[in-house]
């Protein structure tokens, strides 16, 4: 069957499937014991990124990952700094196609792992919004990366590793 756009949302669910299985297939690649160098199309460093409505600003610290190919949204999360300028709130976006009834769980370096439930899916993907406590923000801020495990629709896991590299530096810049 021939690859729809992205804006189809009949092929929508297919592509997030083919991007899941893919991300199957570079997890697997990259969890051998010796490390691998980044990839080509490996996440940049964090970035800031702020909207506004002309009175108030609001900032976020960002990192995205697409699909090399089709450049579909693998994976995006976003951390906005709390009132109290310590803890953080967080919007996790994960594409269509994984296994809402399981947790998915979010890993700094060799941490211990944090449970969340996802909340809400649309045709542009299934989202967790999570308070970040003071605890995984400091593992955030000197850990090397965080890592994403959810279940694809046929219970497999899938693990998506993202760099913290910046993120310190942009959640600083987003108070």
């Amino acid at each position: 069957m021939p690859a729809r756009r992205p804006a189809a949302p009949a092929g929508s669910i297919a592509a997030a499937t083919a991007a899941l299985a893919v991300l199957a297939g570079l997890t697997a690649a990259s969890s051998q014991s010796a490390p691998a160098p980044a990839p080509e199309n490996a996440p940049a460093a964090w970035r800031v990124e702020c909207s506004g409505d002309g009175k108030t600003l609001e900032c976020r610290a960002m990192q995205q990952v697409f699909h090399r190919e089709t450049r579909q949204l693998l994976v995006s999360l976003q951390v906005r700094p709390a009132a109290d300028g310590k803890s953080g709130a967080m919007i996790v976006q994960l594409p269509l196609g994984v296994n809402v009834a399981e947790p998915v769980l979010l890993k700094v370096d060799n941490g211990a792992p944090e449970k969340q439930s996802i909340q809400t899916c649309t045709n542009v993907g299934c989202f967790i919004a999570m308070t970040v406590a003071d605890k995984l923000l400091a593992a955030m801020r000197t850990g090397s990366q965080i890592n994403i495990t959810m279940q694809d629709s046929n219970k497999k896991p899938v693990e998506m590793a993202l760099p913290l590299l910046g993120f310190g530096l942009a959640f600083d810049k987003a108070k």
